[in-house]
């Protein structure tokens, strides 16, 4: 009797691996200057959204989250896996020694593929509670990034602030209406003190 093809332990762990943070803005940007915007009361000024992103606390304290709950899945589908390979190996070695029935195989061969799809299905339902976990936290990055912004030009002081990234729209603008250095200062700082405040 033939025995089973298991998904390899390596498959399976895969899409964990490559959906857990693939998304997660992994570009490693420097603040731009770390010069204060020189811009004046009423101009349009701007910000680069990538730059605030990848150096705001907030977003590392939320991908180190994220990882470890990543790391904690990849790691229970790993030990599953193997588990699985070390029962299908036993079995098509008491097949190949004539230990077991042919009723007895066929109810084994029967069980391990029940195990192997409820892995797979496992794995496909985390993969997807991490990818909407992933999107959860981004949204909540960019609603507090926003909700900042609003305090910051509360009184108008700048006309407009918009915001620039990796292949937006504008290819190029004064450095001195970039007021990302400035912005990010602020948010770092209301995000640490929100967090000492709930520390205590």
């Amino acid at each position: 009797m033939k025995g089973l093809k298991f998904v390899s332990i390596f498959a399976v762990t895969a899409l964990i691996v490559l959906s857990g943070c693939k998304n997660v803005n992994q570009q490693n940007v420097a603040p731009e200057s770390t010069k204060q915007s020189v811009a004046s009361s009423g101009e349009i000024v701007y910000v680069n959204v990538d730059t605030l992103v990848s150096n705001y606390a907030m977003y590392y304290n939320l991908k180190a989250q994220f990882e470890e709950k990543s790391k904690k899945i990849e790691n229970e589908l790993t030990s599953k896996g193997q588990k699985l390979q070390q029962d299908a190996r036993s079995f098509e070695e008491k097949v190949n020694k004539g230990l077991v029935t042919r009723a007895q195989a066929i109810d084994m061969q029967n069980s391990l593929q029940t195990r192997q799809n409820e892995l797979l299905q496992y794995r496909d339902q985390k993969v997807s509670e991490l990818g909407e976990e992933e999107r959860v936290m981004m949204n909540q990055i960019h609603y507090s990034i926003i909700e900042y912004l609003k305090e910051f030009n509360k009184d108008y002081k700048y006309k407009m602030i918009i915001s620039t990234s990796n292949g937006s729209p504008i290819m190029n603008a004064d450095p001195k209406l970039n007021i990302t250095t400035e912005v990010l200062k602020g948010l770092n700082e209301k995000y640490k003190s929100q967090e000492a405040t709930k520390a205590k």
